[in-house]
Protein backbone atom coordinates (compact mmCIF):
# COMPACT_ATOMS: atom_id res chain seq x y z
CA UNK A 1 0.00 0.00 0.00
CA UNK A 2 1.23 3.52 -0.60
CA UNK A 3 2.88 5.19 2.02
CA UNK A 4 1.46 8.91 1.70
CA UNK A 5 -2.23 6.90 0.46
CA UNK A 6 -4.00 8.66 3.74
CA UNK A 7 -2.16 12.01 3.03
CA UNK A 8 -3.01 12.02 -0.55
CA UNK A 9 -7.09 11.19 0.23
CA UNK A 10 -7.58 14.12 2.51
CA UNK A 11 -5.76 16.28 -0.01
CA UNK A 12 -8.31 15.28 -2.37
CA UNK A 13 -11.00 15.66 -0.12
CA UNK A 14 -10.12 19.18 1.02
CA UNK A 15 -9.80 19.86 -3.04
CA UNK A 16 -13.11 18.37 -3.30
CA UNK A 17 -14.24 20.28 -0.65
CA UNK A 18 -12.96 23.53 -2.14
CA UNK A 19 -14.29 23.07 -5.44
CA UNK A 20 -17.81 22.27 -4.10
CA UNK A 21 -17.87 25.45 -1.82
CA UNK A 22 -17.01 27.35 -5.20
CA UNK A 23 -19.50 25.74 -6.96
CA UNK A 24 -22.34 26.19 -4.50
CA UNK A 25 -21.56 29.95 -3.45
CA UNK A 26 -21.77 30.21 -7.75
CA UNK A 27 -24.72 28.45 -7.66
CA UNK A 28 -26.76 30.23 -4.58
CA UNK A 29 -25.20 34.18 -5.71
CA UNK A 30 -28.51 34.64 -7.47
CA UNK A 31 -30.10 34.12 -3.92
CA UNK A 32 -27.71 36.02 -2.31
CA UNK A 33 -26.82 33.29 -0.49
CA UNK A 34 -22.91 32.20 0.15
CA UNK A 35 -23.31 28.02 0.91
CA UNK A 36 -21.60 28.70 4.39
CA UNK A 37 -24.83 30.80 4.69
CA UNK A 38 -27.22 27.71 3.23
CA UNK A 39 -25.68 25.25 5.47
CA UNK A 40 -26.39 27.56 8.34
CA UNK A 41 -29.83 27.70 7.30
CA UNK A 42 -30.64 24.22 6.78
CA UNK A 43 -29.00 22.96 9.66
CA UNK A 44 -31.30 25.02 11.79
CA UNK A 45 -34.08 24.32 10.16
CA UNK A 46 -32.60 20.20 10.23
CA UNK A 47 -31.24 19.92 13.60
CA UNK A 48 -33.86 22.68 15.39
CA UNK A 49 -37.18 22.90 14.38
CA UNK A 50 -39.75 24.90 15.57
CA UNK A 51 -37.33 25.54 18.78
CA UNK A 52 -34.13 26.51 17.11
CA UNK A 53 -30.53 25.43 18.35
CA UNK A 54 -28.23 26.42 19.98
CA UNK A 55 -24.83 28.21 18.69
CA UNK A 56 -22.74 25.84 20.18
CA UNK A 57 -24.74 22.73 19.04
CA UNK A 58 -24.75 24.17 15.87
CA UNK A 59 -20.93 24.57 15.58
CA UNK A 60 -20.37 21.86 16.83
CA UNK A 61 -22.96 19.48 13.83
CA UNK A 62 -21.52 21.82 10.93
CA UNK A 63 -17.78 21.14 12.45
CA UNK A 64 -17.16 24.90 12.70
CA UNK A 65 -15.97 27.29 15.43
CA UNK A 66 -18.80 29.04 17.70
CA UNK A 67 -16.67 32.03 16.23
CA UNK A 68 -18.02 31.07 13.15
CA UNK A 69 -21.55 30.66 13.36
CA UNK A 70 -21.69 34.25 15.11
CA UNK A 71 -20.55 35.92 12.09
CA UNK A 72 -22.91 33.75 9.75
CA UNK A 73 -25.78 34.43 12.43
CA UNK A 74 -25.02 37.76 12.76
CA UNK A 75 -25.34 38.14 9.49
CA UNK A 76 -28.55 36.09 8.50
CA UNK A 77 -30.11 37.81 11.71
CA UNK A 78 -29.42 41.44 9.70
CA UNK A 79 -31.06 40.35 6.91
CA UNK A 80 -33.88 38.78 8.91
CA UNK A 81 -33.85 35.35 7.76
CA UNK A 82 -33.23 33.96 11.28
CA UNK A 83 -33.56 35.10 14.94
CA UNK A 84 -32.34 34.21 18.49
CA UNK A 85 -34.91 33.14 20.69
CA UNK A 86 -34.51 32.88 24.53
CA UNK A 87 -32.02 29.90 25.40
CA UNK A 88 -32.00 27.32 28.43
CA UNK A 89 -31.09 30.26 30.48
CA UNK A 90 -30.36 34.27 30.66
CA UNK A 91 -26.83 34.23 29.25
CA UNK A 92 -28.03 31.66 26.19
CA UNK A 93 -29.82 31.54 23.06
CA UNK A 94 -31.08 29.83 19.88
CA UNK A 95 -31.31 30.14 16.46
CA UNK A 96 -34.39 29.76 14.30
CA UNK A 97 -35.79 30.03 11.06
CA UNK A 98 -38.01 33.24 10.13
CA UNK A 99 -40.47 32.84 8.02
CA UNK A 100 -38.38 34.97 5.27
CA UNK A 101 -35.17 32.27 6.27
CA UNK A 102 -37.48 29.06 5.50
CA UNK A 103 -38.79 30.50 2.40
CA UNK A 104 -35.29 31.23 1.09
CA UNK A 105 -33.77 27.66 2.21
CA UNK A 106 -37.11 26.43 0.18
CA UNK A 107 -36.07 28.40 -2.88
CA UNK A 108 -32.36 27.12 -2.54
CA UNK A 109 -32.46 23.21 -1.49
CA UNK A 110 -33.62 22.66 -5.29
CA UNK A 111 -30.77 24.68 -6.43
CA UNK A 112 -28.43 22.43 -3.96
CA UNK A 113 -30.00 19.44 -5.11
CA UNK A 114 -29.84 19.64 -8.68
CA UNK A 115 -25.78 20.69 -8.06
CA UNK A 116 -25.02 17.74 -5.93
CA UNK A 117 -27.40 15.42 -8.49
CA UNK A 118 -25.29 16.82 -10.48
CA UNK A 119 -21.94 16.36 -8.96
CA UNK A 120 -22.68 13.17 -8.27
CA UNK A 121 -24.55 11.34 -10.69
CA UNK A 122 -22.59 9.43 -12.64
CA UNK A 123 -21.60 7.05 -9.52
CA UNK A 124 -24.30 4.43 -8.88
CA UNK A 125 -26.36 3.76 -5.91
CA UNK A 126 -24.31 1.03 -3.61
CA UNK A 127 -21.37 3.23 -4.34
CA UNK A 128 -23.10 6.58 -3.16
CA UNK A 129 -24.28 4.49 -0.21
CA UNK A 130 -20.58 3.00 0.44
CA UNK A 131 -19.40 6.33 0.30
CA UNK A 132 -22.20 8.22 2.44
CA UNK A 133 -20.99 5.72 5.27
CA UNK A 134 -17.41 5.96 4.58
CA UNK A 135 -17.90 9.73 4.95
CA UNK A 136 -19.72 9.26 8.03
CA UNK A 137 -16.81 7.46 9.32
CA UNK A 138 -14.40 10.31 8.71
CA UNK A 139 -16.68 13.07 10.55
CA UNK A 140 -17.14 10.92 13.44
CA UNK A 141 -13.26 10.41 13.96
CA UNK A 142 -13.27 14.40 13.07
CA UNK A 143 -15.33 14.92 15.99
CA UNK A 144 -13.82 12.99 18.32
CA UNK A 145 -10.34 14.26 17.11
CA UNK A 146 -8.05 16.88 19.80
CA UNK A 147 -5.54 18.41 18.67
CA UNK A 148 -2.24 17.82 20.71
CA UNK A 149 -0.65 20.63 22.89
CA UNK A 150 2.18 22.45 21.41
Amino acid sequence: MDDLLTSRLCTALMRIGTKMATGFDQHFAALGLTQAQFRLLLAIWEEGGAQGIAPSVLADHLLIERATVSVLGNALVERGLIERRPGEDRRSHRLALTREGGDLLQRAVPRAVGLADYTLGTIEATQLLALREQLGLIEARLRDYTPPEE
